[in-house]
Parts: C-alpha cells; sequence; structure tokens
C-alpha cells in the first residue's frame, strides 16, 4: 500500500492543532480565576483573543477559497508534489515576529466574554485541523496564495493552516505571560500586607 501524500504534513498540524487548544483551554481557564481579582487582565486577554479570532477568520476564509479551488481542479495539478514545508513559516515567523504591524482590521474589539472566546476559537482549531485532513494533498502546495498579513509572502494551503496556529500559539503564549505576571503580582502583594 502505498502511503498517502502529506501525511507527516497532516499528522504535524493535527498535533500542533491540539496543542494549541489545549493551551486555549488552559489559558482562558487560568484568565477567567485570576479575573475575579483583576479587570485589566480580562481585557488585555479579551484583546489578544479577538485579535487571533480576528485573524484565524481571515486565513480560513483564504484557506477556505485555496481548498474550493483545489477541489474544483482549478489549479495546476502537474507539479511534483513534496511535503510542505513548514519550516518556512517557522523562519518567517521567527523572523519577523515583532516587526509585523498588524492590520487594523484584525484590531477591531471583539465584543465577546472569555467563554465565547474560547469556544469561538475551539471551534476555529477544529476546522484548522479538519481542513488539514481533507485538503486534496494531491495538489495541495501547487497552488500558492498571498496574505494580507505579511505581503508579499505566498503560502500553500498546508502553510497558511500552519501559520494560523503559530500564530495563535504566539499569542496565547503572551497570556501565559500575562497570567504569569497577574500571580507574582499578587503574591508580591499578599506579602506586602
Amino acid at each position: 500500500m502505498e502511503a498517502k501524500q502529506f501525511y507527516q504534513t497532516e499528522m504535524s498540524l493535527n498535533r500542533y492543532g491540539l496543542k494549541i487548544t489545549s493551551e486555549l483551554n488552559r489559558n482562558i481557564r487560568a484568565a477567567i480565576q485570576k479575573d475575579k481579582n483583576s479587570n485589566d487582565l480580562e481585557s488585555n486577554v479579551r484583546e489578544i483573543l479577538g485579535h487571533i479570532y480576528l485573524v484565524n477568520q481571515y486565513l480560513l476564509k483564504k484557506i477556505e477559497k485555496l481548498g474550493g479551488l483545489l477541489n474544483e481542479g482549478l489549479v495546476n495539478q502537474e507539479n511534483e508534489y513534496v511535503e510542505s514545508d513548514l519550516n518556512l513559516v517557522e523562519t518567517m515567523l521567527n523572523v519577523s515576529i515583532f516587526k509585523i504591524t498588524s492590520c487594523t482590521e484584525f484590531n477591531v474589539p471583539v465584543y465577546s466574554s472569555l467563554e465565547e472566546l474560547e469556544l469561538r476559537l475551539a471551534v476555529q482549531f477544529r476546522k484548522l485541523v479538519i481542513l488539514s485532513n481533507t485538503a486534496p494533498s494531491e495538489f495541495a502546495n501547487n497552488y500558492k496564495t498571498e496574505m494580507k498579513v505579511i505581503p508579499g509572502i505566498k503560502l500553500d494551503i498546508y502553510q497558511l493552516i500552519y501559520f494560523a496556529m503559530k500564530h495563535s500559539g504566539h499569542h496565547l503564549g503572551q497570556i501565559s505571560t500575562l497570567i504569569r505576571i497577574e500571580e507574582v503580582l499578587d503574591s508580591n502583594y499578599s506579602v506586602a500586607n
């Protein structure tokens, strides 16, 4: 039996999607617990989660459009197929993560509770994992599209999915840092009193 094309890429995306979903749940539970003492924390966490949600919505639309083109057979199917290079996304983000200025449309306030944002993001992550499994792998890396987030960079469908997950992971890390800072401030306040 012949090995399925892009199996390694799909498995990497599935594992990372599960990791991000777990991190999302853990961070939101911690933020909700800490929120009892700090409205600033909730506001900051909601702002970050809203940003993640808006960027993911944009990327999901782009991925779904790409998937539609691939399923319709509207892309070149004669190229050689190789596993998607997810290291490209890693390198791109490592080089530019602090130099990227987010588009204003990705910073619009999302008026939802932490619980609602958790649910919305969990649904997005599930969609990303499903899309990674349903993309027609025979030619998924033959068609690349430019994205608004970093103009000039063209990514294939798997790389777009990975970008959405890595971007989310980066911002979930920021939330973890905010929670740890809040814990330190709480413990310092307790010791001082």
